[in-house]
């Protein structure tokens, strides 16, 4: 019996080991990020909003706006954007969307985006 579990745990810690191996990739080109603020009418910070990141159709990054209203997306390449900033849970403001280009060196400025009232 006792052999048995000694097997039994050698097996088990043997299966582990190849799943515990990580795979370091090198990336040639440098990764930046989109920051920035997003406010009410009045200027007041807008939490909740959902931020999105797209190239072309596809989902580059997302984010949500924090009780301060800031927001931070990593992952983003150099290349060209389009960044929708959007209320969803009740459309009360207007959809927001920008277009950005990234170059390699990133941006230092962060966003500042003012929202507008859906109905004014």
């Amino acid at each position: 019996m006792r052999s048995l579990l000694v097997i039994a745990l050698f097996v088990a810690a043997y299966a582990a080991v190849p799943c515990a191996a990580q795979v370091q990739v090198k990336i040639d080109h440098p990764i930046r990020h989109i920051a920035g603020l997003v406010q009410k009418p009045n200027g007041d910070p807008a939490p909740n909003i959902d931020v999105e990141v797209f190239g072309g159709r596809s989902l580059i990054a997302n984010a949500k706006t924090d009780s301060h209203g800031k927001f931070s997306t990593d992952g983003v390449e150099p290349g060209e954007y389009e960044v929708w900033f959007t209320y969803k849970p009740h459309p009360v403001f207007k959809d927001v969307i920008y277009k950005l280009t990234i170059n390699s060196k990133g941006s230092k400025e962060p966003i500042v985006v003012k929202l507008q009232p859906l109905q004014e």
